[in-house]
C-alpha cells in the first residue's frame, strides 16, 4: 500500500459592482472588514481612495479610479476568490487508487473604494455616499458569501473517489460556484439592483 499527498490550485475571479471605466488603482491600502462581511473570517481587503465634495465629483472620481478586470470589465469593487485543494491518495496492491482526507483552502480578496474626508461632506452628499458604499459592500459580500458557503463542497465530493477523478471533481466544484456567481450578477445587474436579493 502506498499513501501520498497531492495538491492543486483552482482560482477564479468574481468581478463586480456598478460597472465603471478605469484602471486598477496603483495604490490600494489594506483595512478592516466592513460589516457586510461578518461571519466570513480570513478575507483580505484593499481600499483605493477617491475624492469629491458632492455626488457628481465622487462619481467622476470612481469612474477615474475604478478597477478594470483582466477581461476589460470595469467595476467599483472586485471580489477575487480561489481554492487550493489538497487530498491524500491510497494505492492498494491491485493498482487501485482512492482519495482520502480531501480539504480546500478558500482564499478571498476584496478591493473597495474609500472616500477621502467623508466626514467633511455636506449632509446630503454624506448620506448618498453612505448608501452607495453600503450597496457596493453588500454586493461584494454576496460574492464572497457564495464562495464561503460552498467552501466544503470539495470535501464532500472528493472523499474516497478514484484518484483519476479528483481533478475533475475540483473543476466541477469550481464551475458550479462560478455559475452561482454569474447568476448573482445577473440577478443584481452587477450591483445596480442589489436590493432585489438583500
Amino acid at each position: 500500500m502506498q499513501y501520498a499527498n497531492r495538491a492543486t490550485a483552482f482560482l477564479a475571479t468574481a468581478l463586480l459592482t456598478i460597472a465603471l471605466p478605469g484602471a486598477i488603482p496603483a495604490s490600494a491600502r489594506t483595512g478592516d472588514a466592513p460589516a457586510a462581511f461578518a461571519g466570513m473570517p480570513g478575507i483580505s481587503f484593499q481600499y483605493y481612495e477617491v475624492e469629491g465634495r458632492d455626488e457628481q465629483e465622487i462619481y467622476a472620481a470612481l469612474q477615474a479610479r475604478g478597477i478594470r478586470s483582466p477581461d476589460g470589465q470595469s467595476a467599483t469593487g472586485v471580489t477575487r476568490w480561489g481554492f487550493q485543494f489538497r487530498w491524500g491518495e491510497h494505492r492498494d496492491g491491485n493498482g487501485g487508487c482512492r482519495t482520502y482526507n480531501p480539504r480546500a483552502e478558500l482564499i478571498i480578496g476584496v478591493i473597495l473604494p474609500r472616500l477621502r474626508d467623508a466626514d467633511g461632506l455636506p449632509p446630503r452628499a454624506r448620506a448618498w455616499w453612505g448608501r452607495y458604499q453600503r450597496t457596493i459592500e453588500r454586493h461584494e459580500a454576496g460574492h464572497a458569501r457564495i464562495a464561503w458557503d460552498h467552501r466544503d463542497d470539495f470535501l464532500r465530493a472528493g472523499n474516497g473517489v478514484r484518484c483519476a477523478d479528483i481533478k475533475d471533481i475540483g473543476n466541477r466544484v469550481l464551475a458550479r460556484i462560478t455559475a452561482l456567481q454569474q447568476d448573482y450578477d445577473r440577478a443584481t445587474e452587477h450591483g445596480r439592483k442589489q436590493d432585489r436579493v438583500d
